[in-house]
Formats: C-alpha cells, sequence, structure tokens
C-alpha cells in the first residue's frame, strides 16, 4: 500500500489541493478495489469500518482478502451509495445471522446479499422493512474485484414492525442467475430463486416449510440450505437439483440430523462438504452445549443415514468458542478448513485454520477482526472448473460433473435418471460424431476407460481421483454417460442412451 504524504515544513494547505489530494485519494481507492483476487487466498466478509461500534443499525461492508497463513492482502468495500445501476450495500452490524458468503459453482464469482440503504439506516429500513421499500440486493464480484449490485429484490424477505425479513445469503451455479435464503413475512421467506442478474422479482421454490433458513449453498449439482427451525435442525436438501419452479421442491433434512432439541441439539449456519459422504457444520450454539463449533458429520452410504463423529473448536474441546462460517479444500486425501469463530464474552471474531486429523486436531487462529468490525462469510477461492459441456443426450439420462480438476482432487461424475444399467466412460480424444448411422446418439470421445457404477435411485456415479503429479497438468480429460439396455437411442449391438459429454483440463 502505498501512502499520501504531505512535507512536515507546511502548516497550511489551500482548498484546491486538499481538492485535489481527495480526488487522488478516491481515484486510488476505486483503483485498490479493482485489484484482482489471488486463488488460493481466503476472502471474508467484515462488517463495520471501525469508526463505531457495531449495532442494528446497517454498516459498510468490505470484503477482506488473507493468506492462507493469516496476512491481510486487500479489502475491497462494497458501494455505500448508489453508482449508475449499482446499488449501495450495506448489512447490520449487530446481526450475526446476516453477511455469508458463497463462491459460483464454477469458481468464478463471489455472492453475497443485504440491503439497498447507506450506513446508519435504522432496523426500521432492514428487517422491519418490506422489501418493495427497501430493496433486497444481491452482489456479485468477480475474481477481477469488480462488483455487480444491480439485482435488487422487491418481493423478497418482506419485513414489518413484528416480522423480521432478513437476507442472508445468496449462491449460484455460474454467476447468471441465484438462489437466495433468509427470512420474512408469509410469502416472502424461505429459498428463493433469481432468474437474472439485475431480476427485481424472485420466485419461491419451497413448497413447505422450513420458511426461516440460514445459508443456502450448492454441492454436486444439488441446492441445501441450513436452518435451525423446528425438525429442520441442521441441513437440508431442497428439491432435487437446483429447483427453479414456484412452491415446487420440498425441503428435507438430512436424514440422522436432530429433529428435536431446538437450537441446544444443532444452530447450524454454514456447511462444507469435503465429498458426498463427509461434511462439516459450523454451529454457533452456546458454549455449554455439545454442538458449539465445527461438526464433522459422516454419511453411511448404505442407509444414507449422517452421524455427527466430534467436533473442534479454537482453544481445543471444551474451549468457550463456536463457529458460524466455513470452507475448506480436500487434497491428497487431506481435508484443510477455515472458519470463522466467536468466543464467548468478546466482540471479536477470529478467522482460523484446521487439518482434519482428528478429534484431537489444533484449531488455529490466523486474524482477529479489528475493534467495532466482525467477520461474517468466509471462502476460499479454489481454482475455477475447467469443464466445457457439450450436447450430446439421446434418452432420458442426464450427466453432472463435480470437482476443478485440480492434481490430488477428485472428479465425481454421475449419470442421473438412468433406466437401464449405467456406464462412465473416459477417454482422450474428443469425436463429437454420431455413434452410426440413424442413430440418435453423438458419441463425445474415444471411451478408453469405461465403468460400471453401482445404481442407487435415480443415480449412479464413479470418482476419478487425479494423482498429484506435475506432469498431467494440462491433460485434457472427456467423460460421458452410456445407459446400456435403455430405449430412445441406438439399437446395434444392443439398445443404449448416451448423455451429454464433459471435457476438463487437469490443472
Amino acid at each position: 500500500m502505498r501512502l499520501l504524504r504531505t512535507s512536515s515544513n507546511h502548516t497550511m494547505t489551500s482548498l484546491p489541493t486538499l481538492r485535489s489530494l481527495a480526488a487522488i485519494a478516491a481515484l486510488a481507492a476505486a483503483i485498490a478495489a479493482q485489484s484482482p483476487l489471488t486463488l488460493g487466498n481466503l476472502v471474508t466478509v467484515r462488517v463495520g469500518d471501525g469508526a463505531n461500534a457495531l449495532t442494528n443499525a446497517t454498516q459498510a461492508v468490505f470484503l477482506d482478502e488473507y493468506t492462507p497463513a493469516g496476512v491481510l492482502v486487500q479489502s475491497i468495500a462494497l458501494p455505500t451509495a448508489p453508482n449508475g445501476n449499482n446499488r449501495q450495500f450495506t448489512f447490520r452490524g449487530g446481526s450475526t445471522s446476516e453477511g455469508y458468503l458463497n463462491v459460483s459453482s464454477n469458481g468464478l464469482y463471489l455472492l453475497l446479499a443485504g440491503y439497498d440503504v447507506p450506513p446508519g439506516a435504522a432496523v426500521t429500513l432492514t428487517e422491519q422493512a418490506p422489501a418493495s421499500t427497501t430493496n433486497r440486493v444481491v452482489a456479485r464480484i468477480d475474481l477481477a474485484g469488480q462488483i455487480d449490485t444491480t439485482t435488487a429484490l422487491t418481493d423478497a424477505y418482506n419485513g414489518g414492525p413484528t416480522t423480521a425479513g432478513n437476507v442472508r445469503a445468496a449462491v449460484s451455479d455460474d454467476g447468471s442467475r441465484f438462489w437466495l435464503s433468509g427470512t420474512g413475512a408469509s410469502g416472502s421467506a424461505g429459498v428463493r430463486y433469481v432468474a437474472a442478474v439485475g431480476d427485481t422479482t424472485s420466485i419461491g421454490v419451497q413448497s413447505g416449510a422450513p420458511t426461516n433458513t440460514r445459508v443456502a449453498g450448492i454441492y454436486d449439482g444439488q441446492l441445501y440450505t441450513s436452518s435451525a427451525s423446528t425438525v429442520y435442525l441442521g441441513i437440508n436438501k431442497v428439491g432435487d437439483g437446483l429447483p427453479t419452479a414456484p412452491g415446487q421442491a420440498a425441503v428435507t433434512l438430512l436424514q440422522g440430523f436432530p429433529t428435536t432439541g431446538g437450537t441446544a441439539a444443532s444452530s447450524a449456519y454454514d456447511f462444507f462438504f469435503a465429498d458426498p459422504d463427509t461434511l462439516y457444520v459450523a454451529d454457533d450454539n452456546a458454549v455449554a452445549s455439545t454442538a458449539g463449533g465445527i461438526n464433522k458429520w459422516t454419511r453411511d452410504p448404505v442407509t444414507g443415514t449422517w452421524t455427527k463423529q466430534y467436533r473442534l473448536q479454537l482453544g481445543g474441546a471444551g474451549a468457550q468458542t463456536a463457529a458460524r462460517s466455513i470452507s475448506g479444500f480436500v487434497q491428497n486425501g487431506v481435508t484443510t478448513l477455515y472458519a470463522v469463530c466467536n468466543t464467548s464474552g468478546l466482540a471479536t471474531t477470529t478467522l482460523v485454520s484446521v487439518v482434519d486429523a482428528g478429534p484431537a486436531s489444533a484449531v488455529t487462529a490466523l486474524a482477529t477482526s479489528p475493534a467495532n468490525t466482525a467477520f461474517r462469510g468466509l471462502r476460499l477461492l479454489t481454482k475455477p472448473s475447467t469443464a466445457t459441456r457439450f450436447p450430446a443426450a439421446c434418452g432420458t439420462a442426464g450427466i453432472k460433473l463435480n470437482g476443478n480438476a485440480e492434481v490430488g482432487t477428485d472428479v465425481r461424475t454421475t449419470v442421473t435418471n438412468p433406466v437401464g444399467f449405467p456406464f462412465i466412460g473416459y477417454g482422450l480424444t474428443q469425436i463429437g460424431l454420431p455413434v452410426i448411422p440413424g442413430c440418435a446418439c453423438t458419441l463425445g470421445h474415444d471411451f478408453m476407460l469405461l465403468f460400471s457404477t453401482p445404481l442407487p435411485p435415480a443415480a449412479a456415479s464413479h470418482t476419478l481421483s487425479i494423482p498429484n503429479v506435475p506432469g498431467v497438468v494440462g491433460l485434457p480429460i472427456l467423460v460421458q454417460g452410456m445407459d446400456l439396455f435403455a430405449p430412445g437411442g441406438c439399437t446395434q449391438p444392443l439398445d443404449f442412451t448416451l448423455t451429454d459429454y464433459f471435457r476438463f483440463v487437469i490443472q
């Protein structure tokens, strides 16, 4: 950072000079806000500029970029005044349920949600105001640091004198459409869908409770939300895939999470899937409970039941800490987590890291929020996906791909809705031609390797573990699904259909 200094020999500065300095400072701030983010670093949401204590009034919001060692790289200020089509963006300083951060599934955008009011706005203009008066805003930030706050909703998370209307999180698969979570008046709460950047209206996708939802997230093409309402005490699946139709998505608590005991049993906020059978949940429960902190859950792949294995806390087991935000990555089979912790009796929040080696794993403090500020959401910036999808499907089976193809990580391919016997094929040479004349299927690649897959209801998956070997970097891989004995595609030599196919590059 470069600091502007004045000479100690000068005791008076002219008004034009002051104006010039102010203009230069404003320009420098604008340039700093556009500094590219660095992959591999952490981004945390900070509420407050430190000038005043955090209250229920709105505060300025910043994205603070840290190295994995906890060194501050830069701060990006979100707009506190309208600028063209961009709206102002704030949320309440004292509200721990607001300000959660997500990265789009393709890895290209950061996303969060707030209010279209300036700093200092009273609670009557935020959670107690209808969205038609105080729009609920989605902020989208790309990896170059460019901010878009043009999506300002007039129908989401309405509040009133006796009804809290909180918008809490936004998530996206590609950065062009969004799913939001929060709470509010009937008909405006729960998980909602926004079809495009810049839209002013949204769709409630849920078919029922809970309408008080906390943090929305996407894993492996499936939408989830956390909640602490009645029987939805933990992480919940929202419909099938990424629902966009009004009122059609049933919300289902993951089997094994508690359905009784209220927030004493589970006060889940943010969450991180390490793989389909391993889930870490940030819980801000009372420190005297057995739930507050980072909870590790694992799933029995046969029964589908999730079981809590242990929890991790800053300061060790029994410490006075809990957690609200969490992010992480898995490489070479090792899970590294990052979280925002809150300590009982302290106004500050702490950015922490932990390598999960079991219940005795040490949780390390990396950075503490400055006075009169607090950390809220958190995400690790992993490499964006290199996958490109090519249309080729015939029949009813679909395909989805999860993973960024970084060395030492897994790429998981799933054939959805098979009606026969599903297979997943990998190749190195792209073909993209019909299988045989008169066949409706397109062969995407040379099918050098073909794997049969277990067949649970409605889906079948295969995991490709990419070795951590520098020599494979840059290697293109193609993957396509086959549904053997399925009608509606090819009939020679046997009935089968093919899915779309993906091409990704190991990085």
